[in-house]
Order: C-alpha cells, then structure tokens, then sequence
C-alpha cells in the first residue's frame, strides 16, 4: 500500500480526463493536493499554482541553504 500523506482527495486517470474542470478547480481550492492514481498506483499530483510556488520557493531556499 502507497502512503496518501498530505494528500486531500483522490481521483482517478479516468475522473480527470472526464471532470478535468471540475477537479482543477477543487485543486485550487484546497491546501494540499489531488492524488491522480492510474491502475490503483499513485501516477501525479495536481496541485494549486498558489502551492507549487510556495514549494518552489522552499526547495530553492533549502538548495541555497546547503
């Protein structure tokens, strides 16, 4: 079994090709992300672009930091 840490909701390949608006729009209303499975294995992670800048900014502050 996969760990969903820090994970909201999870959809399938198939949920996001069928309510790719639907699910965007979730991603960008909740603090942490969308977990997109494909044949019941973790395949990606949607996310709010809000987030991905927050993680950007702490990955290159810890890089900077080394």
């Amino acid at each position: 079994m996969y760990s969903t840490r820090g994970i909201d909701t999870i959809a399938t390949i198939t949920e996001l090709r069928s309510n790719t608006t639907e699910l965007v729009d979730h991603a960008s209303e909740i603090e942490r992300g969308i977990m997109i499975q494909k044949n019941n294995e973790p395949y990606a992670v949607l996310i709010s672009y809000d987030l991905y800048l927050q993680l950007l900014d702490e990955r290159e502050a810890a890089q900077t930091a080394d």
